[in-house]
């Protein structure tokens, strides 16, 4: 299963429409769930791929800024197999291979995790999980 992005990720940026037009190999007028979860996951291994120079996966969140360059990873890559491949796929793949590059190389950063136990700190995250450079993320605010 995917880790940065979901199929309903794909439909919320793009639409619906977009999936039938590039996942459907079987021409039913529906995606197909293995075209679409082959391409996530694809999209994930080449993001793991970069977070690796730097991070020690996997993450202990789901970074938003993940979740979009899952996205258009994932379509550039599903469209490769179609005809419906866009220069704008193109353009927001490259961009995405871009962004990562930069997350490589710690000039950008993935932020940090939310605060979801309601305590008003963030809270940290579990040893070796999303630690950069085998040191826990600062994740303090102020």
């Amino acid at each position: 299963m995917a880790t940065y992005a979901a199929q309903a990720d794909i439909d919320d940026l793009y639409g619906v429409d977009l999936l039938k037009k590039i996942a459907d190999y079987d021409r039913d007028g529906q995606p197909d769930p293995d075209v679409v979860e082959k391409g996530l996951q694809n999209a994930d291994s080449i993001i793991d791929a970069y977070l690796s120079a730097q991070y020690t996966l996997p993450l202990g969140w789901k970074p938003d800024v993940l979740k979009t360059c899952a996205i258009d990873i994932a379509v550039y890559k599903i469209a490769l197999g179609r005809t419906g491949r866009t220069d704008e796929m193109r353009i927001r793949y490259e961009d995405a291979l871009k962004l990562l590059e930069k997350i490589s190389t710690g000039k950008v950063g993935i932020g940090t995790p939310p605060d979801d136990d309601g305590n008003g700190e963030p809270d940290v995250p579990d040893p070796g999980a999303g630690t950069r450079r085998g040191r826990i993320l600062n994740v303090s605010r102020g």
